[in-house]
């Protein structure tokens, strides 16, 4: 059942749960990261009922499904917090139709604690178990407890599906947490299941349902191979790394895609979220990881299912906790964590834009932000173009800056590697543009460097308009 008795009476169908604690709610808020432990059943009454949810306010946990989308996509949301995966959610947002509110991903979860809006209506979340203690989370722990204590009430669905992953979770109250109690990041300082108030829970629905790939994250770039190597070669040659080091590469195909090509072993991650492939290096290349999700590439769900199938294995190597641990800017500058992050496009003195393309959202900033801001070492890794090569992904000024480049050291493309630690703003755009920028861009950048004006950011508005139309 994996359930205790005394809770058997909140087990429901479906229909029992929309008509009892669904119908006509206003706000609703999904557990789930980077595409995993996204409840299954409960989108689909969404999906079926979409006439009793207009102008809901739906809060998650973090990047969703394309089957959680699917399900929403007749819904008139009017406020969505606080990440998108799809088209259809990005359009409703730039269109006007959804207001968004782009909060980090520490932000999010502190603002969530501190009870600082009404409280949500209902709170759905995946489990492989409800103990006497408390619920044994999924794959994600992400912002769930956050979004737990934030609602009136709880929905859980249990997935049968997976084994009873009890102890893979590390789960404290977000009030409790000093960063001196994280020596290593390994370190348990929490419990091994999400302990709630058991009155709150409303309904309980039994699920067999499989994990999906992550929306947010499409294929490797064609450049890879020389991305990793330039950022190894950074790492190693730059700040001379150690593998005693933490590290955390990011999400998303690249960020998979480094680990194979390391040259180190016993690297130890504290990260936002993992994908699944990692678990497999765990003992040579990987020592330890620390996160708030296990995520599930396309064509990476053997991993997943290997690794739930022999997770005990890897309980003293992997640990999954709040997002609100996970992205501490406290912990992340006291462990000193070297980050390397991905971004859609910089400019040339090294600020970065991560969420937006020219005034329209995109996913959202993310963790970007809770680590660049309190890194040892902030590396931003991308490739120097995009549409096959068609537009420079470095430029002359950004529409939206997330990461000041006072935060970035150092640039990273499949072209070459840029050292802006101590360098003015100048001195930083001659180093990008000769050692970061593709080519075929490289000239006209240089070029429009001639006309800037004066001034210690200095830019040139006109040459700006002709470079972008060129």
């Amino acid at each position: 059942m994996r359930i205790p008795p005394k809770l058997e009476s909140k087990v429901m169908d479906p229909e029992d749960v929309f008509k009892k604690i669904l119908k006509n709610k206003k706000s609703i808020a999904f557990g789930g990261m980077g595409g995993q432990s996204v409840p299954k059943i409960i989108p689909l009454i969404f999906k079926e009922h979409p006439q009793y949810f207009k102008g809901i306010q739906v809060y998650s946990g973090g990047g969703m499904t394309k089957s959680f989308d699917d399900a929403m996509r007749n819904i008139e949301i009017s406020r969505r917090f606080y990440y998108l995966s799809d088209k259809k959610s990005r359009d409703d947002v730039n269109n006007g139709k959804t207001m968004m509110m782009d909060y980090s991903v520490y932000k999010y979860s502190k603002l969530l604690s501190l009870n600082s809006m009404d409280k949500i209506d209902v709170a759905v979340l995946e489990a492989t178990e409800v103990n006497s203690k408390g619920i044994i989370l999924s794959l994600s722990v992400d912002a769930t407890p956050a979004l737990c204590n934030a609602s009136k009430k709880i929905i859980i669905e249990i997935n049968r599906s997976k084994p009873v992953l009890t102890g893979l979770h590390d789960i404290t109250d977000i009030n409790s947490v000093r960063e001196h109690q994280f020596k290593k990041i390994i370190s348990r300082i929490g419990k091994r299941e999400l302990r709630i108030n058991q009155n709150k829970i409303a309904a309980i629905i039994y699920s067999d349902g499989s994990e999906e790939s992550a929306a947010s994250y499409g294929k490797p770039p064609e450049e890879i191979n020389s991305i990793a190597e330039n950022i190894w070669c950074m790492l190693d040659e730059k700040i001379k790394f150690k593998n005693t080091m933490p590290v955390q590469v990011g999400a998303g195909s690249i960020a998979s895609s480094l680990i194979d090509k390391s040259p180190f072993n016993d690297l130890k991650i504290w990260c936002e979220i993992a994908p699944a492939r990692w678990t497999e290096y765990i003992g040579h290349k990987i020592k330890y990881i620390s996160a708030s999700a296990i995520y599930t590439l396309q064509g990476d769900e053997v991993y997943t299912k290997k690794f739930m199938e022999n997770y005990l294995d890897y309980s003293g190597n992997i640990v999954l906790r709040p997002n609100y641990i996970t992205n501490s800017p406290d912990i992340i500058s006291g462990l000193g964590v070297i980050v390397l992050q991905q971004a859609i496009e910089i400019d040339i003195f090294g600020s970065a834009n991560v969420s937006h393309i020219r005034e329209n959202i995109y996913n959202g900033v993310g963790g970007s932000i809770d680590f660049c801001s309190s890194g040892k070492y902030v590396a931003i890794v991308m490739p120097s173009t995009a549409m096959n090569g068609k537009i420079s992904r470095i430029v002359p000024m950004l529409s939206c800056v997330d990461i000041p480049r006072m935060l970035v050291d150092f640039v990273v493309t499949e072209i070459g590697i840029a050292d802006l630690r101590w360098k003015d703003p100048r001195e930083r755009a001659v180093e990008i543009i000769k050692n970061c920028v593709h080519p075929n861009f490289k000239d006209s950048l240089l070029r429009y460097m001639n006309y800037l004006n004066a001034g210690h950011l200095p830019y040139n508005i006109n040459e700006i308009i002709k470079w972008n139309k060129n």
